[in-house]
């Protein structure tokens, strides 16, 4: 069985899920919707994009209520097409860091292959720096577009959630799983960073449901059916809350209603009674942070 969760009390059969809001901060529309699912209790915790533009009001939300269990959202890149957020670390195009506009990459792909292993680090280390510079506990780190745990990336990355004290978002994946989300290329490198780590000491997650920005109106349904499936082990279960609003519309082109109908979804408490009378036990990256 997972060897941290052993570690925490539980045993073999039992399922143990996290559900987890990404980008808070990076608008105002997921910062009311994301902290409102927080407060029902359904997502447990939740991280926030320190380049986001948004950052500050998600900062003043946790200052009020420390409770929160909040990480920081590792970015080394900037999906939409006018509405950027930049490096924190360096203006130096030779860092790799920053497209033809001054911003970060637009895709994971184009990340991977510019950003230099020095300039993801410092880039890394700043984000969580002036995250932490704010004193909003925060409990973990994880990846925006998956770009920060790619093995080019990955040493640095757990070597930063180690020394600042913090949990790393860290799916132990087998070759099958990350050819199954199209990550097959680096699985040889990313199985061997995996083969080094201690795992009754460095949490690592046995499944992970990433793939949730899907064009649906109505999603409770799909989320009870994600719910249904899980399996003995540690889950990760994520999603991008945000209010339907003309800043949402101008930002995201592509999924406004995805991420509104995940806000109708997570806020709903009836969704976190769904997931107790299944038996599953419902942890944020908190409890994880205390064993470490």
């Amino acid at each position: 069985m997972n060897g941290f969760l052993a570690k925490m009390g539980y045993g073999p059969a039992d399922r143990v899920l996290i559900t987890h809001i990404d980008d808070l901060g990076f608008s105002h529309a997921a910062n009311v919707a994301g902290f409102e699912c927080l407060d029902v209790g359904a997502a447990t915790c939740g991280s926030i994009l320190v380049n986001g533009p948004w950052f500050q009001e998600a900062v003043a939300r946790v200052q009020e209520q420390p409770a929160y269990d909040v990480g920081i959202h590792l970015t080394l890149t900037c999906e939409y097409p006018t509405f950027r957020w930049a490096a924190l670390s360096t203006r130096d195009q030779a860092s790799g860091l920053l497209d033809e506009q001054g911003y970060l990459w637009r895709t994971r792909e184009d990340a991977i292959r510019h950003v230099t292993v020095d300039a993801a680090r410092a880039e890394m280390r700043a984000q969580i720096e002036t995250g932490l510079a704010t004193g909003v506990p925060f409990t973990h780190i994880d990846t925006h577009m998956g770009s920060v745990v790619h093995p080019k990336f990955l040493a640095d990355y757990l070597a930063l959630a180690e020394e600042y004290g913090l949990v790393a978002f860290l799916p132990n994946m087998t070759r099958a799983a990350l050819a199954g989300i199209d990550r097959a290329a680096m699985a040889d490198d990313y199985l061997q960073v995996l083969e080094k780590i201690d795992r009754e000491q460095v949490p690592t997650l046995d499944e992970i449901l990433i793939e949730t920005l899907i064009p649906l109106e109505d999603k409770s349904t799909f989320y009870r059916q994600l719910i249904d499936g899980i399996k003995p082990g540690l889950s990760h279960l994520l999603f991008h809350p945000a209010c339907m609003s003309d800043e949402l519309l101008a930002i995201d082109h592509e999924r406004p209603g995805s991420r509104h109908a995940d806000y109708l979804a997570w806020r709903e408490p009836a969704l976190k009674q769904y997931i107790l009378d299944a038996g599953i036990h419902l942890i944020g990256y908190k409890e994880l942070q205390v064993h470490l």
